[in-house]
């Protein structure tokens, strides 16, 4: 070794002491012990004089009071003072006091109005310092646990990593556990106001917000309210959480009890409790509150926590479970603060429930969360498999509806071919058939073929709108010639009742579906007729500005009842017939008209008064030109053969009404020439002159 040095120029040999110099002190400095506070000369309420005491100092542990002022003196010694002063740091130390070093004051370190326990940190500046003993006086007030925590002087920088350190864990993670609470429950309570039958889920959220927003309070370094203010708000905190947890639990029984009773009894107490409290305060009454009430408050959330252990027994689930570890663990957290906050535990705790309040109800509301996931889940996999069955069904319903309207159509079109027939060998019968017996009995077998009649028509018509087969063919259309139609057609039914059927002669013109407004005027004064016993009917066209007609069939009929007004659209629906006589028709008419008017986009309305007669109008859209309407025909005098001399070619497939419809034609004085076919017409024809008129049947 020494070889080298004597080889090192004498530069480098300085360095390397001075380097070596810096390391020691840095390593000295580095590992110097901060200097303990834990002595102190205490004087506080109820000591005649000053005592000794060890620190950390609790004054209810001492048998005195835990409110009202204190002083503590505490000496240190100090080899040397540093320039940049020292840091003495406490636990927990009054947030209003006054301090001293060497008998200099350090300035106001006081939050008054707030007077609790706190972490903090005391500036000893450097000029104030000296080396040998030094003494640090700080002068206490407390609202609640007394006391002054053990210290310790180091230097600023040190000691501020410590106070980091310590708040840490003392206030920034119960504030953000907490504020997660409060975001927790904001949404326990927003899906509550969606739901208002999830009770639970309500109170438990209230719960929740109310506790959180208590327990941040604990934390704030700045009390925004008055000193009374603010005890009144956190007494009245703790009673509201109490009282939302007995009902909470109490919501939850397998077989709760709704009695008003205790329902008023759990109001009265969470109202009338504060009440009290705020009207007592001025008189000094809220510690005694606090000594009276707490005790019961406590009583009443372990009750509560056992309901809650009987629910967990009874549904054998995990989230009730964790739901009643949860409850139990906050009422427990509160007894400890309950003691804590009477002094009877050391001042160096500090409040459990701000901790374990937000992590027991954030367990139980993420379970509860999750729970809701899944139900949504379980719910869209519901919805997902019912709209599956649905369209399985639908499809199913479509493809039976679809069976039954071919059914219907192939069964009405082929069950029209004989009812025609029956009714030309009817009509001939009554022709060639004298005797008044026979005549009557005729005239009942005309009457059921023409109501089979109508039947197949009315099934024809609605298999065709259901198969969605029928189309609209607008084209302008004279409504004269159509009432006059209508009037030929319907006149003798009207007759036969006495009645007296009117068209108001008309000049207008539309544009629509001949044939679908034929029909539908058709069946709704065959109805007013059908449902009218006495008075008229009567059928009109008004113009409805320059673009629409109002078409108006009115009758003095029975009416319909206002319940009944939507359901006579219905298929199968008759009002007043539930005996289902069968002169009335099936209950197709009015549902044919509806689905007519709409295909052709006419809107529908329908006005009636019981006992008074109803008025169905129909709103078509107006032609550009008006027809001239022509004069009423005059009725033909018509003998016994209006077709003599006539020669008439018949084509139908259809043997027996063929072979009617050429004997109708026969007797009214036509010579008839009747083909099974339009191949069997082309061969005749070369051999025959042609026809004076063509007969075509379906």
């Amino acid at each position: 070794m020494r070889r080298l040095t004597d080889r090192l120029p004498p530069c480098l040999l300085r360095l390397a002491l001075l380097a070596a110099v810096a390391l020691a002190a840095t390593a000295q400095a580095a590992g110097a012990a901060p200097i303990p506070l834990r002595t102190a000369q205490a004087h506080v309420a109820g000591d005649p004089a000053p005592v000794p005491v060890p620190l950390p100092d609790t004054w209810g542990a001492r048998g005195r009071p835990t409110v009202g002022q204190g002083t503590y003196r505490m000496r240190f010694d100090l080899p040397q003072v540093p320039p940049e002063g020292l840091t003495a740091h406490f636990a927990r130390i009054s947030s209003t006091r006054r301090v001293t070093l060497n008998g200099f004051p350090l300035g106001n370190e006081s939050f008054r109005g707030n007077e609790h326990a706190i972490p903090d940190l005391l500036s000893l500046p450097g000029p104030m310092l000296r080396v040998g003993p030094n003494e640090l006086v700080i002068d206490v007030t407390y609202r609640d646990r007394g006391g002054l925590s053990d210290g310790t002087i180091d230097t600023p920088h040190a000691q501020q990593q410590r106070y980091q350190d310590g708040l840490l864990l003392d206030r920034e993670v119960p504030r953000a556990l907490n504020m997660g609470m409060v975001t927790l429950s904001a949404f326990l309570l927003l899906v509550w106001t969606r739901r208002r039958s999830e009770t639970s889920i309500g109170l438990f959220g209230l719960l929740a917000l109310i506790g959180s927003v208590r327990n941040y309070g604990y934390f704030a370094e700045y009390s925004l309210l008055p000193g009374g203010v603010a005890d009144w708000l956190f007494f009245s905190a703790q009673v509201w959480t109490i009282t939302l947890f007995a009902a909470f639990a109490r919501s939850l029984q397998v077989s709760p009890t709704r009695s008003r009773a205790m329902t008023r009894a759990l109001l009265a107490f969470g109202l009338g409790v504060p009440a009290v409290a705020a009207a007592g305060y001025g008189f000094g009454a809220m510690p005694w509150m606090r000594i009276a009430v707490y005790p019961v408050l406590l009583l009443a959330g372990f009750v509560s926590a056992g309901l809650l252990w009987r629910v967990a027994r009874a549904r054998r689930d995990a989230i009730h479970v964790v739901l009643a570890i949860a409850f139990t663990s906050v009422i427990g957290s509160g007894l400890h603060d309950h003691l804590y906050q009477q002094g009877m535990l050391p001042v160096t705790h500090f409040f459990w429930i701000p901790i374990v309040m937000p992590f027991a109800f954030g367990v139980y509301a993420v379970m509860t969360m999750g729970r809701l996931v899944t139900a949504v889940g379980e719910v869209e996999r519901l919805n997902a498999e019912l709209e599956q069955r649905v369209l399985q069904r639908t499809r199913a319903l479509q493809n039976a509806n679809a069976t039954k309207s071919r059914f219907l159509a192939s069964a009405s079109h082929d069950l029209r071919q004989p009812v025609a027939a029956i009714g030309l060998m009817v009509s001939l019968l009554r022709e060639q058939v004298t005797a008044r017996p026979l005549q009557t009995m005729i005239d009942r077998v005309d009457e059921a073929v023409a109501s089979m009649e109508s039947m197949l028509r009315g099934l024809l018509d609605l298999s065709r709108f259901e198969s969605g087969t029928v189309r609209a063919r607008p084209q302008r259309l004279a409504l004269q010639p159509l009432f006059d139609a209508i009037d030929l057609h319907e006149r003798d039914a009207a007759q036969a009742k006495g009645l007296v059927l009117r068209f108001r002669p008309t000049r207008l013109a539309v544009v629509s579906d001949p044939v679908l407004l034929e029909q539908v005027l058709r069946n709704l004064v065959s109805n007013a007729v059908r449902y009218t016993e006495r008075g008229s009917v009567l059928v009109s066209a008004r113009a409805r500005g320059a673009h629409d007609v109002l078409l108006q069939v009115w009758d003095s009929g029975i009416g319909i009842a206002p319940e009944d007004q939507e359901a006579v659209f219905d298929e199968f629906v008759q009002v007043g017939n539930v005996a289902r006589q069968r002169a009335r028709g099936l209950g197709l008419g009015l549902s044919i008209v509806r689905r007519s008017a709409s295909v052709m986009g006419h809107p529908l309305r329908l006005r009636s008064v019981p006992g008074r007669g109803s008025c169905f109008a129909l709103t078509v859209p107006r032609a550009a030109t008006e027809a001239v309407a022509p004069p009423a025909p005059a009725a033909a005098a018509l003998g016994a053969s209006p077709l003599a001399g006539l020669r008439i070619v018949l084509v139908e497939d259809d043997s027996a009404v063929r072979d009617g419809l050429a004997a109708r034609l026969a007797a009214w004085g036509a010579t008839v020439q009747a083909f099974d076919g339009v191949p069997a017409v082309r061969a005749a024809l070369p051999a025959r002159g042609a026809p004076d008129r063509g007969a075509f049947t379906d």
